[in-house]
């Protein structure tokens, strides 16, 4: 029997006296054992039970010798478990009344403690009851404001839609008046372009004849430099002639003559007095 075995070796090693048992159990063959174990089990079987097998009973059961049985059986008792004896008879009247007042004891406890559960139960379900009507009544609020919320929504949303609608066909009128004034830029930009580039044209050309202008200025300003030096020259010049003629005219004594009648001067005293022409035409080039 195995669990014997385990059981006995556990025994032999924490008793106090593990040691000696160990050393007379060493002389004990297993096929020994076996045997007054399995003889102490069947008598203890069929006593069913109730007491221990005696030691001789064992030994001759087994067939082995006394120190051998004794050894094992001590052993073999020690991991049995213990029985308690039947007691016949009826129950004593101490024990008896004992018990009644037990039971009344126990009785008026559970009473007491069952009152106060109900008690407790039915302030607990009244709480709770209200707290359900409190809170079916903040349901129905929540439900007609829900409601109402929600009729509002719908209400928006079909004024958002009518005017979707409304913006859907407007832009479907105003597209093509769109696309008009679209291509009216267009052109308009193309115009611009062109306008841009004609001023630009322009501004060339007015730079260039603005450069031309101050040229001809300048060019002008020389010429006039020099018709002022010329004419300067040509009243010097005439001054002088003048004065030549003046001079010999002095110097020539005059003949005597009579008077010539208006109209018959000679072509050459005519001529004397007579300015010239190319510096009077100087002095009214200006």
């Amino acid at each position: 029997m195995p669990g014997f075995s385990r059981a006995y070796r556990q025994l032999s090693w924490k008793d106090g006296r593990g040691r000696g048992f160990m050393n007379q159990a060493g002389k004990i063959s297993a096929e020994t054992r076996e045997r007054i174990i399995a003889a102490a089990t069947e008598l203890y079987e069929k006593s069913g039970r109730k007491r221990h097998p005696a030691v001789d009973q064992v030994r001759q059961l087994a067939g082995v010798d006394m120190d051998a049985a004794s050894v094992v059986l001590k052993d073999w008792r020690r991991v049995q478990p213990a029985t308690a004896a039947v007691l016949d008879g009826e129950v004593p009247e101490g024990v008896s009344q004992a018990g009644l007042a037990a039971l009344e004891a126990i009785w008026t406890q559970a009473k007491a403690l069952a009152n106060d559960s109900l008690s407790a139960a039915q302030a607990a379900w009244e709480r709770e009851r209200s707290e359900l009507d409190h809170l079916r009544a903040e349901l129905a609020g929540a439900f007609e404001r829900q409601a109402a919320e929600l009729d509002a929504t719908r209400r928006q949303l079909s004024a958002s839609l009518a005017l979707t609608a409304q913006q859907a066909q407007d832009l479907a009128v105003a597209q093509p008046q769109a696309e008009a004034f679209r291509e009216r830029m267009d052109k308009a930009e193309a115009r611009v372009g062109e306008l841009e580039r004609e001023l630009s044209e322009e501004k060339s050309q007015l730079l260039r004849a603005r450069n031309e202008l101050r040229l001809s200025a300048a060019d002008g300003q020389a010429a006039e430099t020099a018709l002022a030096k010329l004419r300067g020259e040509l009243l010097q010049a005439g001054a002088s002639a003048a004065m030549k003629a003046e001079v010999a005219r002095i110097k020539t004594p005059p003949k005597p003559m009579a008077a010539p009648e208006p109209g018959d001067e000679e072509p050459s005293l005519t001529a004397a007095y007579t300015p010239q022409p190319a510096a009077e035409d100087i002095l009214k080039f200006r």
